[in-house]
């Protein structure tokens, strides 16, 4: 008799157990939110800085070499910027240029606000190292001592770059961090500071 009152006890338990599983598979699932992604498209005609028409193009004009306008012309870098899902959640996307020497990065600088897509970002050499300096990097100068004006004193290295970043607004005022930045506004490691979810402009 005990056995038989062990046995429907064990039962017992059973069912309660099983009637406990199938209430709690009654509970909502955690929701899935997209999340846009943004590949940038360089164009493969501007994908660089040739880094001697960079230098060149900041030299103050002389004579001597006035049969050679070619010199001067400041080379361009573009991208252009389409989100691939969430679009309809997308109130703006921030648009950021930090300078890398090595795997050291500088500050970044906003460039632009982005509210209609697809959206083209288009910078000579002299807009992609305005405003962005070198003086949080060991060992070096500024890029340029005043960004605004032609100058011989072009600091930049061969294989320098100016790395392009990204940053969401929601329509309901929430931010998404892509880029997570140090206290003086310093880029910190991440997988999206590498292409190709971020477009790179090299001197080369």
């Amino acid at each position: 008799m005990k056995n038989y009152f062990a046995s429907f006890l064990l039962l017992l338990s059973a069912v309660a157990g099983l009637s406990s599983c199938r209430e709690s598979s009654k509970l909502p699932e955690p929701k899935n939110e997209s999340v846009p992604l943004i590949i940038p498209e360089v164009n493969a005609t501007k994908s660089f800085f040739p880094f001697r028409r960079s230098q060149l193009s900041e030299q103050i004009r002389i004579d001597s070499l006035s049969s050679r306008p070619d010199y001067y012309t400041r080379p361009g870098f573009e991208f252009v910027v389409n989100p691939s899902q969430g679009y309809a959640e997308l109130q703006t996307v921030e648009v950021y240029k930090s300078f890398r020497r090595g795997t050291t990065y500088g500050p970044r600088v906003k460039i632009a606000d982005l509210t209609s897509f697809p959206a083209t970002i288009s910078l000579t050499s002299q807009q992609a190292l305005k405003d962005l300096y070198t003086n949080a990097i060991p060992g070096t100068l500024a890029v340029l001592a005043n960004p605004t004006v032609l100058t011989l004193n072009n600091r930049i290295v061969r294989n320098d770059a100016i790395v392009f970043t990204f940053e969401y607004v929601l329509k309901d005022g929430r931010r998404i961090v892509l880029t997570p930045v140090s206290t003086d506004n310093t880029l910190l490691a991440s997988s999206l500071l590498n292409a190709p979810l971020a477009a790179i402009a090299v001197f080369r």
